[in-house]
């Protein structure tokens, strides 16, 4: 599957914004005004940035308040990132379930932590694209972000009864959901573009031998080998990595 460099680049330049101050957020080349969602309950938050008949929807990573810029070759910030990013949010609440009434005939099922951030901000987000005649939903996410994003446009395809067409990239996502999950997240969503960089660690979460599975289709950007083994494994999930090797292919 080809892909599109420059629209990558622009959904992962949102992904960035969306990182900003939720109260007093601004997307750069906006002409219209975003619709953002934010649930302190669950601390999820997305904004709907709309564009004519299409909207893009983009869910907010990890932790915001953590330091992208940190210093990942000492021990005590590769830990910090363990306990913020990795074991409160992304390996965190990890067992697996099917969130909906009917039963699934895929045997689809799915990360519980990443299941109840989305289904926080699932009614409102349902509200908006009910309310509005659209032509193409593109949801995109960094991080936890990717994982919601993911959950977000198999949800928008199956169950809104809608008939746009809808697109996802997702940016240092880790894995969602089981592998009947994947198998109808792949038929259904056809058009996702998975990027990872590098030796970016959170990808590799949850593990495989927990019965987890990534979606199709994977984007490799960056170098998969470094003599700083460890601090690179952390240092590769930063956006703003992914921006600078995305315009690079440009």
């Amino acid at each position: 599957m080809a892909v599109d460099y420059s629209k990558a680049l622009k959904y992962a330049v949102f992904c960035q914004e969306v990182y900003q101050n939720f109260s007093t957020i601004k997307f750069g080349g906006l002409v219209e005004e975003p619709v953002l969602i934010d649930e302190k309950g669950t601390d999820t938050q997305c904004a709907i940035l709309p564009d004519g008949e299409e909207i893009t929807i983009v869910f907010r990573g990890s932790d915001s308040s953590f330091d992208w810029g940190t210093n990942f070759d000492t021990r005590a910030k590769r830990t910090e990132f363990d306990q913020q990013i990795i074991r409160q949010e992304i390996v965190a609440k990890q067992d697996k379930l099917y969130p909906y009434k009917q039963q699934s005939t895929s045997g689809s099922l799915m990360h519980s932590g990443f299941v109840r951030a989305y289904f926080s901000v699932r009614d409102e987000i349902r509200k908006y694209i009910s309310n509005h005649e659209l032509s193409k939903i593109t949801v995109t996410g960094h991080s936890l972000g990717g994982a919601l994003a993911t959950l977000c446009a198999v949800d928008i395809q199956y169950n809104f009864s809608y008939k746009a067409s809808i697109e996802i990239y997702t940016f240092g996502a880790p894995r969602v959901g089981n592998n009947g999950f994947r198998k109808a997240f792949n038929r259904r969503v056809p058009n996702s573009y998975r990027f990872v960089n590098g030796m970016d660690i959170v990808p590799e979460l949850p593990r495989w031998w927990q019965g987890y599975r990534h979606v199709d289709t994977e984007f490799r950007i960056g170098s998969r080998f470094s003599l700083k083994f460890l601090s690179a494994k952390f240092k590769d999930h930063a956006i703003d990595k992914y921006i600078n090797l995305l315009k690079r292919n440009l």
